[in-house]
């Protein structure tokens, strides 16, 4: 860190721009009159801070012995987990009840239906090696996308060149499946092309106290808000490449937020917003009985409010807590060194 950032609390730090990406995915799914383009972008900004996270937790934290990425999978098993099998229950159970009142889930989301067959393993797993044939959280392919990039992260985490050869090898991906709006889903979903926004986070971590000199936290976020209502201007903008100037923009986001400390509160929201990613769509299928399928401003507003509620209480009741379950390893200074080489 700086010595022009040290000491320095911002009131919007990492934990509220988490939030914001989380509600930003939200209103893209509930309101149909939403921005388009803040979800794929808001997604891959996730993609991003998590790749510099987690490179920054492993190369000072958790080091790179087996006792050191033992804890980091597991304490990753803890976060991601827990939460999302409470969700997965509950968008079963919100499934199962739609189907018996004839509201068709899928009309919100076509991914929310019961899966079938082999396509179960997805969902239970996580695991992106498993294709799926429905998902009971809708958003649950991000997650699959984030678990397969955890195996990686030591490994991109360990050595820049590792994240460098990441980014090359989706670029490639990407270019072979083009840029036309009609490949934008497989580019947006599948996990190769995903892969260079968690390279691009790991990348910022590598060279941090070098890119600090250009860790400007407002600049940065008002810019990559503006890029974002580009959709108004340009339809087809945030399907093509928009996507990945998002993606750099993204990563200047992240460096400047990470360049000075965050507050409580801003910890708090941090928090809430898993909860508000994984719910959002349950909720929201809950009351298509009394809004129907149109999506509008009251019935966003309603879905968010009870949302924002339950993510209140899971952050409170369920995140926290698990918190102190997780495994403190620490780096010793020699591993460090060698963890900054």
């Amino acid at each position: 860190m700086s010595s022009s950032s040290q000491g320095k609390t911002l009131l919007f730090g990492v934990g509220s721009w988490r939030l914001l990406l989380a509600v930003l995915v939200a209103a893209s799914h509930l309101w149909s009159s939403m921005v388009q383009g803040y979800a794929a972008y808001a997604v891959w900004a996730f993609f991003v801070l998590s790749g510099y996270l987690m490179t920054f937790v492993i190369k000072h934290k958790y080091g790179f012995s087996r006792v050191g990425l033992r804890d980091f999978a597991f304490n990753r098993f803890l976060r991601i987990y827990p939460s999302y099998f409470m969700a997965l229950v509950a968008g079963l159970l919100v499934i199962w009840w739609a189907g018996s009142v004839c509201v068709d889930t899928t009309r919100l989301n076509p991914e929310m239906y019961m899966p079938h067959g082999w396509g179960w393993l997805n969902p239970i797993s996580l695991l992106p090696i498993f294709p799926h044939n429905g998902l009971p959280v809708a958003v649950s392919n991000a997650l699959s996308v984030e678990v397969g990039a955890y195996f990686l992260m030591p490994l991109m985490a360990r050595s820049k060149s590792t994240a460098w050869l990441a980014v090359v090898l989706s670029v490639v991906v990407t270019f072979n499946l083009g840029f036309a709006t009609a490949t934008f889903a497989e580019r947006y979903v599948q996990f190769l092309p995903c892969l260079m926004s968690f390279a691009a986070g790991s990348l910022v971590c590598h060279y941090r106290e070098v890119l600090l000199r250009f860790a400007m936290p407002r600049v940065s976020f008002l810019i990559w808000m503006i890029h974002g209502a580009l959709w108004l201007k340009w339809d087809p903008w945030p399907w093509t490449y928009g996507m990945y100037t998002s993606l750099i923009l993204s990563a200047w986001v992240t460096l400047s937020l990470t360049a000075y400390k965050s507050s409580k509160m801003d910890a708090l929201l941090g928090d809430t917003s898993y909860p508000m990613y994984l719910i959002h769509t349950t909720v929201g299928a809950c009351f298509l009985v009394v809004f129907g399928y149109g999506r509008g401003l009251r019935y966003f507003l309603v879905v968010f409010v009870v949302a924002s509620l339950l993510s209140i209480l899971m952050a409170l009741f369920v995140e926290r807590p698990l918190h102190r379950f997780k495994r403190s390893a620490r780096v010793h200074d020699k591993e460090t060194s060698l963890a900054q080489q």
